[in-house]
């Protein structure tokens, strides 16, 4: 029988998330796990020239995987752009964060990715 699960760990953002899973997958020193003790379940979701608004767009992914840990790898592509300034990229990590704290104090069916 398979151990049980210990944590359950999504990592969400553009891009890199995917090479970060890929470069893991084919180094074989490092460790897809990240030494996280039991048999943790690690999720890996990127997407491509994503901007915070359009992973916002994506949050169900992540409230429906219901991990114990999120890791965020947001905003680069955002500060990227030569249009956008760092403060309303700063205020939309903060409010992407903070809607995933209410998802995860509140059932995912509370849960809105454009509460109103």
């Amino acid at each position: 029988m398979a151990a049980p699960i210990s944590k359950k760990v999504y990592i969400f953002g553009h891009s890199f998330v995917n090479r970060l899973k890929d470069f893991i997958r084919h180094d074989p020193s490092l460790r897809y796990d990240f030494g996280l003790t039991g048999s943790p379940m690690i999720q890996y979701t990127g997407f491509p020239g994503a901007t915070v608004g359009r992973l916002r767009n994506n949050l169900e992914n992540i409230v429906d995987f219901n991990p114990d840990i999120v890791v965020l790898v947001i905003g680069t592509n955002d500060i990227f752009d030569p249009n956008h300034s760092t403060l309303p990229v700063a205020s939309a990590i903060r409010d992407l964060v903070d809607t995933l704290i209410f998802c995860a104090w509140n059932s995912a069916r509370y849960c809105s990715a454009n509460p109103s």
